[in-house]
């Protein structure tokens, strides 16, 4: 949180529709917005990043139902939809955006999910990369394999484990690929990155991980936002319809907290070492 601060304002947020976590947060920086603009009747907040990132989760957490129709693969989004969350503001969801980059490659943009599995060439390619970004043991524990020394190695224990096996009894590495890679961006390998560590003192004004106040989701200091109960900052009646409460009733934030960001940032890779 510290350190994305340091680059954008940042909320941590946990879409579920159930069991949410900083949708309290997001919403009273909504209403600061409306009042910001309070000579407009109403104002649009668009959603926007790259595929399958949870855009449209966010919304549905928001209004507490599926508002948005979600799926764990990109391009499910394929046009702008515009969601009532009070009589003063309205959310877009958008498609997902890819940014053209000179540095990105194919391997990148597969393993950040803006394209479909299905519809790459040769996707066996690309194990030997994911399988860097996973640690062992956690393989091992999803696939129950153990003991294979490359990528081809690990698809063809895998493919005559699971019968995936084309005419002549040989292994079917594309399809194996396929399901390993589909594994892989929808959360049933587990794999992380580790957030960069600052040095000791301050570095551009952000204080070093780990020794901050407050909680998950909090900045410390001066930045904490103060929490509401659920009933305080739902902005959405019971029934579903827009609720009455356009915000009013919300006393602000600091002054240095000028925006918020509703993608999250894409995962940069590496082989993190479990905490």
């Amino acid at each position: 949180m510290r350190q994305l601060s340091s680059e954008h304002p940042t909320l941590a947020f946990h879409a579920s529709i159930t069991n949410s976590f900083g949708k309290g947060s997001l919403i009273a920086l909504l209403r600061q917005f409306a009042i910001l603009h309070s000579e407009r009747k109403q104002i649009s907040v668009g959603f926007i990043g790259y595929p399958n990132t949870g855009k449209s989760s966010i919304i549905n957490t928001l209004r507490k139902k599926a508002v948005c129709k979600t799926a764990p693969i990109p391009g499910e989004t394929k046009v702008w939809q515009y969601i009532t969350l009070t009589r003063r503001i309205y959310l877009i969801d958008c498609p997902g955006v890819v940014p053209p980059s000179p540095n990105d490659t194919d391997e990148d943009l597969l393993l950040r999910g803006v394209v479909r599995v299905e519809n790459v060439e040769n996707p066996a390619q690309y194990v030997f990369s994911m399988l860097k970004r996973c640690q062992r043991k956690h393989i091992e524990r999803t696939y129950g394999i153990k003991s294979w020394d490359n990528d081809d190695e690990f698809l063809d224990i895998l493919a005559r484990k699971s019968g995936r096996l084309l005419k002549a009894g040989e292994a079917d590495m594309d399809g194996v690929a396929k399901m390993v890679l589909n594994d892989f961006l929808r959360g049933k390998l587990p794999w992380y990155v580790a957030p960069p560590q600052v040095g000791e003192g301050t570095e551009n004004g952000v204080e070093p991980l780990g020794r901050g106040r407050g909680r998950l989701g909090e900045l410390g200091g001066h930045h904490s936002l103060k929490r509401k109960r659920p009933s305080d900052v739902d902005a959405v009646d019971h029934d579903g319809e827009p609720g009455e409460d356009d915000g009013s009733d919300f006393t602000g934030f600091d002054n240095d907290i000028s925006g918020s960001s509703s993608s999250s940032e894409h995962n940069s890779y590496g082989e993190g070492e479990e905490s």
